[in-house]
């Protein structure tokens, strides 16, 4: 991704991640009243994405990050919604998904290109092992410190 990117490109963007994830929305069945909120999840998970690539950080801390921000906002939502965490969290993610790069790979195996298919494969996995990771650390986190505050009220 290059260095410069210009505030038409950045809105363009965060409009595209906005209307892809109001699809999935759609597409998962999420209550019509939450397709706006899950879908900002999207332009949120994206733009810290993007924040990381801006500041030097690689792809993969990029979807680290950006993955961490959508279980955040997940988490955050489905309290406010009243609703299950994982309909915002898999949303805000979809921006995220490596899809692109899966079908570079599968491409370049069937044009008999292996080793550039094999590099994009790899490339694709540590992508998505990279939002898993950012994923379930979080959540991890964020339900924790959620129980320990609960348990302290509990006390008072």
């Amino acid at each position: 991704m290059a260095n410069v990117m210009n505030i038409q490109t950045v809105i363009l963007q965060f409009i595209t991640a906005l209307t892809g994830c109001l699809g999935f929305s759609i597409v998962f069945h999420v209550r019509r009243r939450q397709w706006l909120t899950a879908s900002i999840g999207g332009v949120v998970s994206w733009a810290v994405y993007l924040l990381i690539l801006r500041i030097g950080g690689s792809d993969y801390a990029g979807a680290l990050a950006g993955a961490s921000a959508a279980a955040l906002y997940g988490e955050i939502m489905a309290r406010r919604e009243q609703a299950p965490s994982t309909i915002f969290t898999v949303i805000a993610s979809i921006p995220l998904v490596p899809g692109a790069s899966l079908y570079r790979a599968a491409n370049n195996y069937m044009i008999g290109q292996a080793q550039t298919g094999r590099e994009l494969g790899v490339y694709t996995l540590l992508f998505a092992a990279c939002m898993s990771a950012g994923i379930v650390v979080t959540t991890l986190i964020f339900r924790a410190v959620s129980k320990q505050i609960r348990e302290r009220k509990k006390k008072r």
